[in-house]
């Protein structure tokens, strides 16, 4: 759940992504439970997000140019593993650079050009509450949602204009965007609204909402998609247990990317679009190509010379941007798919 955006691999001949170090949160050392804080207190200040610095996006259009005419509220993940406190202070600002520096150009970016985007800067919870078990865990992902909310229910009196609306996340954030999914969007007015939410690394199910769906196809609206990128033929240990738990019958939503297809196919090299590297370079077309297996995404080695030899079991550090272009036009095909049924009505 956690980030030093790099998308690393062990050695250069993984050019494909770029040889720089930390794939995914190489630096969090699991701590004991004597050495956790034993409250989140004190507390670092709350966000004024009536301050333009409290927003890491706050209205964003690409290059202020193409606007497609939907908002889009970004939830960026965990980028907070090194530190004491249950909670991150946004006025960390080396914390902040990382933050501007991987998720907001790596992933957001992926909305810019669809209309504004939004991200506001929150008291992240640290990555330990995904890794431990602490009373605390759950209270400081609430206070991280408390901020979020507060963020959302400023943008809605303020900058809200009615247009459609796209929620978007990724593990944490995504953890957060279904809390306010189910408070906002779930059977409600602004619901009628959103056109999508988009939702990787982190579990969503169908029964998380009363109203809103999975995404089953490319064009679908009112619904979210959402998958868990992992090496073909690995099960994580999480996934394994929620096959005992469950079988087949109450597994994760899970939409490939690629092809935004929910079955089990494996999609075609022409259709994946390209990814976007760690040096924000677009590269690499038709070079990947996923299947969904249950409730997660099955990523083939990449169609690359040496690509055989790469060994990554866990791409969640590339949920986003192994599937940049395909996940930018598809924002624009949700989108158009949007207008489209609102224009019949």
């Amino acid at each position: 759940m956690s980030f030093k955006f790099t998308i690393a691999i062990s050695a250069c001949i993984f050019i494909f992504f770029g040889c720089q170090k930390t794939p995914l949160n190489d630096d969090y050392v699991k701590e004991l439970k004597v050495d956790f804080p034993t409250s989140l207190r004190p507390l670092p200040p709350q966000p004024d997000y009536r301050l333009t610095h409290h927003w890491a996006l706050m209205g964003d259009i690409k290059n202020g140019g193409a606007d497609l005419g939907a908002d889009v509220f970004y939830i960026y993940p965990t980028m907070y593993d090194k530190g004491y406190p249950w909670v991150a202070s946004i006025e960390d600002q080396d914390l902040n650079k990382e933050i501007d520096l991987w998720p907001i150009k790596h992933q957001a970016s992926v909305f810019k050009g669809s209309g504004r985007v939004f991200a506001p800067r929150y008291r992240q919870a640290h990555y330990r509450v995904f890794m431990v078990e602490d009373s605390l865990c759950l209270p400081a992902l609430e206070l991280a949602y408390k901020d979020v909310k507060s963020a959302f229910v400023y943008w809605l009196e303020n900058f809200d204009e009615g247009r459609p609306i796209i929620i978007a996340g990724h593990s944490q954030g995504t953890f957060l965007a279904r809390f306010l999914l189910q408070e906002f969007f779930d059977d409600t007015a602004l619901g009628k609204r959103l056109v999508a939410a988009y939702l990787p690394g982190f579990d969503i199910y169908e029964s998380d909402f009363k109203k809103i769906v999975s995404c089953k196809t490319n064009k679908d609206t009112h619904c979210f998609c959402s998958w868990r990128t992992f090496a073909t033929g690995y099960t994580p240990d999480w996934y394994k247990n929620e096959l005992a738990r469950n079988g087949e019958g109450n597994l994760a939503s899970c939409i490939n990317p690629i092809s935004w297809s929910c079955g089990s196919e494996v999609s075609h090299k022409s259709a994946h679009l390209g990814v976007l590297t760690d040096k924000n370079k677009f590269k690499y077309k038709h070079k990947l190509t996923a299947r969904v297996n249950g409730g997660i995404l099955w990523l083939d080695k990449p169609h690359i010379f040496g690509g055989a030899l790469i060994h990554q079991n866990n791409w969640h550090v590339g949920d986003y941007n192994l599937f940049w272009e395909n996940i930018r036009s598809n924002v624009t095909e949700r989108i158009r798919s949007f207008n489209e049924s609102e224009s019949n009505h």
